[in-house]
């Protein structure tokens, strides 16, 4: 028997996914807990693969859920861009996004040549900036969608994915071996920075501060030079960079969490975006 996919059905589960739970699901979408659970379970049925975990932290997708997500934002794109395109709504006028540039290289590059062939009307303009700065010029309409690292003591927007730390050194250089470890840092303002200081300080690391630079390639371009560690984002390691860890005597480090925010009233463009957007991080999550 041919199984064909409920889109509403796929429809709540990715909203439960993208807002962790049932409850801002329900918000999300205007309907009861119990009816999007209902239809889940039906999915599960229907496919023979439990989707959703529950636990007292929330609901996260299996690993079948995860695969399912990447295929349902896509089919559910097209099923967006079918109703625009009998309804003759085409996305236009420019759409204004805020990024840090450690994440624009991984996340956005592979997406914005696909998404400027796809909507041609629609004008780009990209600005990187610290987080710090961007939530509050977002709120200030200054930007209609943003991708930032949440503040952990005051997270703001949908989570899109964390993002692990990790310590990098030169190929062909070993700084990490000197007794008082020589760190490059983004400038004050960067949210992971305090918190690559206090795991130094808490792991009893002696470190001295030789470089700062807002902006990733400066970072990175000292740490190739050979003559500092950085920490840095997993998916911003470039193949002239190793990894280093316990073995090398330095601290575990932790994850940021990579936050999608939207204007109050995000028109069809951004919407379109922020659709391309999650698609993209799923993809990202399945190759991982």
């Amino acid at each position: 028997m041919t199984v064909h996919f409920d889109l509403a059905a796929l429809g709540m589960l990715v909203a439960v996914a993208e807002t962790g739970g049932f409850t801002a699901a329900s918000a999300r979408l205007g309907r009861t807990q119990s009816a999007i659970s209902v239809r889940i379970q039906d999915l599960e049925s229907q496919l023979g693969h439990k989707l959703l975990e529950r636990s007292r932290r929330g609901v996260t997708p299996t690993d079948a859920g995860e695969r399912l997500i990447a295929h349902a934002r896509r089919l559910l794109a097209v099923e967006r861009e079918a109703l625009a395109d009998l309804a003759g709504d085409t996305p236009s006028g420019r759409l204004r996004i805020g990024i840090p540039d450690d994440y624009m290289d991984a996340y956005l590059r592979p997406l914005i040549a696909r998404f400027a062939a796809e909507h041609p009307k629609v004008e780009l303009e990209v600005r990187c900036d610290l987080s710090k700065r961007i939530e509050p010029a977002l709120l200030a309409g200054e930007y209609d969608l943003a991708v930032v690292t949440q503040d952990p003591k005051k997270p703001m927007g949908e989570v899109l994915r964390r993002e692990p730390m990790v310590w990098v050194a030169g190929r062909g250089h070993r700084p990490e071996l000197q007794e008082t470890l020589p760190l490059a840092l983004f400038s004050e303002g960067c949210r992971a920075r305090p918190r690559i200081l206090a795991a130094l300080s808490t792991a009893g690391k002696a470190h001295r501060l030789v470089f700062s630079c807002s902006h990733t390639s400066g970072v990175l371009s000292a740490v190739e030079a050979g003559f500092c560690v950085a920490a840095i984002t997993e998916s911003a390691i470039p193949p002239s960079l190793r990894r280093l860890g316990p073995a090398e005597d330095l601290p575990p480090l932790f994850e940021l969490t990579v936050g999608l925010m939207m204007a109050p009233r995000p028109d069809l463009a951004a919407r379109r975006f922020a659709d391309a957007l999650r698609e993209e991080m799923s993809l990202l999550r399945l190759a991982a």
